[in-house]
């Protein structure tokens, strides 16, 4: 299996939105999220499974990634990857999928962090700083488990820009 774990682009202040569920994007965040994205076209094709929690910005972002990334499926909200959140039911919702699946789940912090690290230390000791709009991508041989990640990339924002092909 490979996951695919991508934190939500920039969004709006906490100062603007008393329902933090709500929050969006911003025009910004948008802006740079679907460049990065075109930029990891070639490293998150074929997608098979795009997981997104329910938050507006969260959906947004996966939103983003439908648009650019040709042949993409549709978005399957799942509140373990917000409120929800443990490793336990984030391990029962990847066993869903076959294991040969290529899964991208975009999510917030300090989730994305944490199931990182879990994924690659086993015990969640690693520390992995995931700004908004990052990517980590992992395989695994077989289902994912804690400590059997092997790492692939990751990739900050002003990273991605950076790979060849990528215009400004």
């Amino acid at each position: 299996m490979e996951l695919f774990f991508m934190r939500h682009a920039e969004a709006e202040s906490r100062d603007l939105y008393p329902d933090d569920r709500q929050r969006p994007l911003t025009e910004r965040g948008r802006q740079q999220q679907e460049r990065v994205v075109s930029a990891l076209v070639p490293l998150l094709q074929p997608l098979h499974y795009l997981l997104s929690s329910p938050l507006r910005r969260a959906r947004q972002t996966a939103d983003i990634v439908t648009t650019v990334v040709h042949g993409s499926p549709a978005v399957e909200e799942t509140s373990v990857l917000a409120g929800d959140y443990t490793l336990g039911t984030v391990l029962d919702l990847l066993q869903r999928y076959p294991r040969d699946a290529r899964i991208l789940c975009v999510g917030h912090e300090p989730h994305m962090s944490k199931l990182s690290a879990v994924f690659l230390d086993g015990e969640g000791r690693s520390t992995i700083a995931f700004q908004a709009g990052a990517v980590l991508g992992l395989t695994f041989s077989g289902p994912p488990t804690p400590g059997r990640g092997t790492l692939r990339f990751f990739l900050r924002p002003a990273d991605a820009l950076l790979l060849p092909g990528v215009m400004g």
